[in-house]
């Protein structure tokens, strides 16, 4: 045929396929059709010869006949989604060879019988999620071979056959998540050899058999998520060697063998978040050296082994919040060099070692919210170039002498960091205030009468070598001197030439008892520091018409 001849021949039967009747009730679109009409009390039967595509939304027809579709060979594709069809029968979709994708969504159906989908042995994805369905035939994927994927999630399974996927060699994706299983026969997944996505998440499972997935070789993701797991089987995951996923999370998990993780070492994340974790053993992930994200917090965490994260070179995120952590050794992070964020807000901690983030040159987000921590070790953050995102809030800061370190470190990255908001707990006349924005001179430590004594020893007592001896040198060198009475309420800072900075506490500390200081009163205080002692006078008057 002259190529003339073909094109002008090939635009006619694409114009008599556009010009095709549409069924009432429904949409076309090319080779797709949608039928979305709640009047529509049965399967249309003009549906356009060359569809490919048929979908159902919200119809109201109850019955899918025999050979229901059969006027329709074309179709690849065929959806029921949130529609009232709860009765198919035996060999509703024959007369569809190109099928390769069904799916049954939202339907009222609970039983299916073997033969409904007899004659799909193209068909390579069955959905059938958020139905009904309490009880699956044994045989009901026996014609399925091609199956790839199959979705029964949100259903009301109770118990599976243990040969229901005896044919499906090929299904690399079967997804069981939010059904009711409780338990699963041994050799139910044998043979799925092809098998890379399990989904298992959100059902009844308290154990698991330690064979279960022995066959799975070729598995990449697993989730067990959601269950009621509270032990695990030492093997249950020695032949899951193509592992790159594992969720554990919201179980009752409180213990760990030593040798389950052994053989996952492909595996990139896991997560154990939201289980009963009491400790961790120090060679528990030994073998996951790809390990990049694991996630332990909502456990109950006291302490962490020094070696419990040894060999994890590659990982990049570590969850460690919620749980009850009072003490971090310091190696405890040495390994995680490629570390770039780390979890451990909401714990119990209330020291950290100064060189605890010593190897996280990387580290980009640290948490450590919502702990018990009053200041920071000097120089703990002296490695970590790349540290912008702090999380430092819920603390009880003390923003006194010992809280210098970070709060210079604060003022001198400011234009980096993100999450800084820091605020002080103490003493009491400056809680509240936001510690970057304090000024240096404010961060000072009252010295206490037991430790000083009430008068410096004169220059004739002072022994060369003595802490007095120090003082004067130092006096001498033009050091500053920080005077403050033992309560804390008056602070005055002082240099070499004058005292340029007074600060006191006007108002009563409730927790001290001690009364603040009235109008057209005065009082006067000894207060003292390490250069000797100073009296302090004040007298405060109101003028007629306010203060």
């Amino acid at each position: 045929m002259h190529p003339a001849a073909w094109l002008c021949w090939a635009s006619l039967l694409l114009l008599a396929r556009f010009t095709q009747p549409c069924p009432e009730g429904c949409d076309c679109i090319t080779h797709e059709v949608f039928c979305s009409e709640e009047e529509l009390t049965a399967v249309p039967l003009d549906i356009p010869l060359h569809t490919t595509s048929l979908v159902f939304v919200e119809t109201s027809f109850s019955t899918v006949g025999t050979r229901a579709f059969s006027g329709s060979p074309s179709l690849t594709k065929v959806v029921f989604l949130n529609t009232q069809a709860y009765h198919f029968s035996p060999d509703a979709f024959g007369g569809l060879p190109r099928l390769e994708d069904l799916e049954i969504t939202g339907s009222a159906f609970s039983n299916l019988s073997a033969s409904i989908f007899s004659s799909l042995n193209s068909l390579s994805k069955l959905t059938l999620n958020f139905d009904l369905l309490e009880v699956l035939p044994e045989g009901l994927f026996q014609h399925m071979a091609a199956l790839v994927s199959l979705q029964l999630q949100g259903n009301q399974l109770q118990t599976l056959p243990g040969r229901l996927f005896h044919p499906l060699g090929r299904l690399k994706v079967l997804n069981l998540a939010q059904n009711r299983l409780s338990q699963l026969p041994e050799q139910l997944f044998n043979p799925l050899i092809s098998l890379q996505t399990l989904k298992l998440s959100n059902n009844d499972l308290s154990v698991l058999p330690q064979g279960v997935f022995g066959k799975l070789g070729s598995l990449q993701e697993l989730f067990l998520d959601g269950n009621s797991l509270s032990q695990l089987p030492s093997e249950v995951f020695s032949q899951l060697f193509c592992l790159e996923k594992l969720w554990l999370h919201r179980n009752a998990i409180d213990h760990l063998p030593l040798s389950i993780f052994s053989s996952l070492g492909n595996l990139t994340f896991l997560s154990l978040q939201g289980n009963m974790l009491q400790t961790l053993s120090a060679g528990l992930f030994a073998q996951t050296l790809s390990l990049e994200g694991l996630s332990l917090s909502h456990n109950q965490l006291e302490t962490i082994a020094e070696g419990a994260f040894a060999s994890l070179s590659n990982l990049s995120s570590l969850t460690l919040s919620h749980n009850a952590i009072t003490h971090l050794p310091a190696g405890v992070f040495r390994d995680l060099k490629m570390l770039v964020r780390l979890y451990l807000g909401s714990n119990n901690l209330t020291t950290l070692h100064p060189t605890l983030f010593q190897n996280l040159s990387g580290l980009e987000l640290l948490s450590l919210s919502r702990n018990f921590l009053t200041t920071l070790p000097e120089g703990i953050f002296e490695t970590n170039y790349n540290l912008f995102n702090v999380a430092l809030h819920g603390n009880p800061w003390q923003c006194d002498c010992h809280l210098a370190y970070l709060f210079s470190w604060l003022r001198q990255y400011s234009d980096r960091l993100f999450n800084i908001q820091t605020y002080c707990a103490g003493p009491a006349y400056l809680k509240g205030q936001v510690v970057p924005a304090l000024e240096e001179k404010q961060l000072v430590c009252p010295v206490t009468r037991d430790r000083l004594g009430f008068q410096a020893p004169g220059p004739d007592e002072q022994e060369p070598g003595s802490s007095w001896d120090i003082v004067a040198k130092e006096r001498a060198a033009g050091s500053s001197c920080t005077y403050s009475n033992p309560e804390g309420t008056v602070v005055l800072a002082c240099d070499e030439a004058r005292c340029r900075w007074l600060n006191i506490q006007l108002s009563p500390r409730q927790d001290s008892g001690i009364p603040g200081l009235e109008y057209n009163a005065s009082q006067e205080w000894d207060l003292r520091s390490n250069c000797g002692s100073v009296r302090v006078t004040v007298s405060i008057e109101a003028q007629a018409g306010g203060a």
